[in-house]
């Protein structure tokens, strides 16, 4: 019985091994795809974010202040009002210099080191916005076709866990079984 099963259980195994090597390339292909468009979506965050500081830098300048007075004087008004804006403008500059800094280290990162600035630096607020966006690619560069192959090696690699984890209780059973019935073994 067992051998009539041995060549569709291996071409299943030579499926499978396949699929997920295939879906491991082709999804870790993507990531320069994604990097890519996440970079476009963070920088325009950040001009917007400049847009916006630079309107309250001109306001202060109009008024003969540097920027970090005209946030003082908001905060120290007495008045809720300037008080909650004082703190809005705080935070925007706060914002401007996290996306400067995100931006920055993602620029200078190297195919190498690429995805482990993005996990570093991701603002996972963008990166959704991203997501929800994103359009795949066919990877034509070097860096395409090195996660492709990082890829395709996870890929492997966790279908030789997946298989492990499931062939290994089959092994032992049928160990068990032969050491409890040596003679049915020469029967099949």
């Amino acid at each position: 019985m067992l051998k009539l099963l041995r060549h569709p259980i291996k071409f299943l195994d030579g499926i499978a091994d396949r699929i997920f090597t295939v879906l491991g390339a082709v999804s870790l292909s993507q990531f320069p795809q994604f990097y890519g468009q996440y970079m476009q979506r963070l920088g325009g965050h950040l001009d917007e974010a400049r847009r916006a500081l630079g309107q309250y830098i001109l306001a202060a300048q109009n008024l003969n202040m540097s920027l970090d007075e005209y946030i003082t004087e908001h905060l120290e008004s007495g008045s809720d009002v300037f008080t909650s804006t004082g703190e809005v403008i705080q935070d925007l500059v706060n914002r401007v210099e996290a996306l400067e800094q995100a931006y920055n280290a993602l620029q200078d990162a190297t195919i190498y080191n690429r995805w482990f600035v993005f996990m570093r630096e991701v603002d996972w607020s963008i990166a959704a916005g991203t997501w929800e966006n994103f359009m795949p690619g066919v990877p034509t560069t070097v860096e395409g076709l090195t996660y492709a192959m990082a890829g395709l090696l996870i890929g492997w690699g966790l279908y030789i866990l997946f298989k492990t984890a499931v062939t290994l209780p089959v092994k032992a059973v049928n160990a068990r079984r032969k050491k409890a019935n040596p003679t049915r073994e020469r029967e099949e």
